[in-house]
């Protein structure tokens, strides 16, 4: 039903009524109460309601334009003195509008979009849900300029009265626009033979929505968004934000709730290098392995180091192979075989601050090397100290040229993640992997002078909670905030649909305007701008056929389940066939492979 002359009539006795400030009692017969109230800075008050202008007075024989979610404010004229009363109004009709629905951010041309709508009563009435003037839920669609596309969408009926502080759920069948393009759905309360709630002064509750075909994310940042910033660090480091931050500094904004602690007795850390890892360097260890150090090895029971099979000259080469289940090693020189068994060997460097050189990888590494079959082939990991492990972590996880204080931050960090990967590494042989799968790690190969000064000024440094590592995640970038982990890695069922379970205590949910301020010798940080990958419809049914065995049929729309940080949850997609409901982070960054989760579908 449309009510387009009340409408406008209303709003100029709605403003009539809120500019009249002498008014001191309730008329029964309006929809308005009105109070007086000493206000002790009227002028502030008045600056305040400027951000949000009076609604104009137009004819009645005039159709005004109508934008989405206007409000009828009485505001005062600057030069009011403090002594002087201002007026609250105090509506028989309020409503306010739960922040979460499931309206689609996407959708295509002319398909209907179930929708849950929660509103609760803050007015002084009854809304009642039948009769001759029932109380129903009704929406209007502007245009992007705020133009009316349609005055009164297909209204639903309310499951029960709802007295004042009750709040309701109310199911809505909507149809997007015909036409591509970005519109704002608006949604309004309407009395039948009465009139619309807005017409009242009632803010409407508006939600944008991308109509064509697919979808097109736009997007910030790069990762998970979970815990550091490397570029946030690098922000932080350099002062993009405020004062200068020291890497200690750095780490409590990212980690408010653990302790930097010293540990410099801690335990070394095993690193696996064989395949499947690829040391980022897009090479590994698969049957065998040739080992040398300059300063000669020794090749030892693991068990016992006092048994030693074999010692390697200067420069000389052993080969390691897997024979069935057994390990064999193979003088090169002199081609005698120097072991071959299914007990664990070690190759130990003769002078401990030589690193031992291995071909197939192309790389060097400090510590010893821990040889063993397992699975049908051979597996080599590096048995290292948690600082010469930073030594070649640090420079394959943020550039060498940063920061210093940004450097030292993530070598804290990196450290910690790679002791809470050990704690929970159980029976397995190695504590992580030296690829993207953990962090990149280039041995001795990988180290810089700047790099190694960082690692050594926070020398057996890591975070603890509750006498515990803490499971310290960083990223390239968050997009301007860092996000709860129980909405992204932990998130679980909550009936039809996923919400957030309990996040880690040392973690919480922050802005990181240092993020998107930062930069380096090249330019800005690349991934505070906004970037955009479009997916048709058919596009996306290929997707969800693949990864989760399920045809969605036609696709219809796509809505996102957000978190209070502004991710989603889950991305709630429908077809004409079925409708599932994703976990958000394995959709967009798995499936669809965008590059971060801080995405929306229009620019922001």
């Amino acid at each position: 039903m449309a009510f387009p002359v009340w409408r406008t009539l209303a709003a100029r006795l709605a403003l009539g009524a809120l500019l009249a400030v002498t008014a001191t009692q309730a008329d029964a017969s309006s929809p308005i109460t009105k109070t007086t109230v000493a206000v002790a800075d009227a002028p502030a008050l008045a600056a305040a309601l400027g951000e949000q202008a009076a609604a104009s007075a137009v004819d009645v024989n005039e159709q005004p334009t109508s934008r989405a979610g206007d409000l009828v404010i009485a505001r005062k004229s600057a030069s009011t003195s403090a002594s002087q009363v201002v007026e609250r109004v105090i509506a028989d009709l309020d409503a306010t509008y739960d922040d979460h629905t499931t309206v689609p951010s996407a959708s295509s041309a002319g398909a209907e979009m179930p929708v849950e709508i929660r509103i609760t009563n803050t007015g002084k009435r009854t809304w009642v849900a039948g009769g001759d003037q029932p109380v129903r839920l009704g929406y209007h669609w502007y245009d992007a300029d705020g133009h009316t596309l349609l005055e009164d969408g297909a209204t639903a009926a309310l499951p029960v009265d709802v007295s004042t502080g009750q709040t309701t759920a109310v199911a809505v069948i909507v149809r997007a626009p015909q036409v591509d393009g970005t519109y704002m759905l608006a949604w309004d309360l309407v009395q039948e033979g009465v009139g619309w709630f807005s017409a009242s002064a009632v803010s409407m509750k508006s939600e944008r929505v991308v109509v064509g075909d697919g979808v097109t994310f736009y997007g910030k940042g790069w990762g998970h968004g979970i815990g550091l910033s490397q570029w946030g660090a690098q922000g932080w480091a350099q002062g993009a934000a405020g004062p200068r931050l020291s890497g200690e500094e750095i780490l409590a904004k990212y980690f408010p709730g653990a302790n930097l602690v010293s540990r410099p007795e801690a335990p070394p850390f095993r690193v696996l290098i064989s395949a499947p890892s690829n040391g980022c360097v897009g090479r590994t260890i698969f049957d065998s392995a040739r080992m040398s150090s300059e300063g000669g090895m020794r090749l030892v029971n693991d068990a016992d180091p006092a048994i030693v099979y074999a010692q390697a000259a200067p420069g000389q080469t052993l080969r390691a192979s897997r024979s069935g289940a057994a390990v064999m090693v193979t003088d090169e020189w002199s081609r005698r075989v120097v072991y071959a068994g299914r007990n664990a060997v070690r190759v130990v460097p003769v002078q401990p601050w030589d690193p031992i050189s291995i071909s197939e990888k192309g790389l060097s590494y400090r510590g010893d090397l821990w040889l063993q079959t397992a699975g049908g082939s051979l597996t080599v990991v590096n048995v290292v100290s948690p600082d010469d492990y930073m030594r070649g972590v640090l420079p394959g996880e943020m550039l060498p040229f940063w920061e210093i204080e940004a450097l030292r931050a993530q070598a804290v960090t990196a450290r910690t993640y790679a002791a809470w990967k050990q704690s929970s590494a159980s029976e397995r042989e190695w504590d992580v992997r030296d690829d993207v799968s953990d962090q990149c790690y280039g041995g001795h190969s990988a180290e810089t002078e700047r790099t190694n000064t960082a690692v050594g000024s926070t020398a057996g440094q890591f975070l603890f909670y509750d006498g515990e590592p803490i499971r310290a995640m960083f990223s390239s970038a968050n997009g301007g905030a860092t996000e709860n982990p129980g909405c992204v890695f932990n998130a679980i069922r909550v009936g039809d649909t996923w919400g957030c379970a309990e996040g880690w205590s040392y973690l919480s949910s922050v802005p990181d305007p240092a993020e998107l301020a930062a930069y380096d010798k090249r330019g800005a940080n690349p991934y505070a701008e906004l970037w955009a990958e479009h997916f048709s419809g058919g596009e996306i049914r290929a997707q969800i056929l693949v990864d989760y065995g399920v045809d969605i049929g036609q696709f219809l729309s796509m809505a996102f389940n957000e978190s209070a940080g502004g991710r989603p949850i889950s991305v709630i997609v429908r077809g004409n066939r079925r409708s599932v409901d994703l976990h958000g982070d394995q959709f967009l960054r798995r499936t669809l492979g965008l590059a971060s989760t801080m995405v929306r579908t229009a620019p922001f």
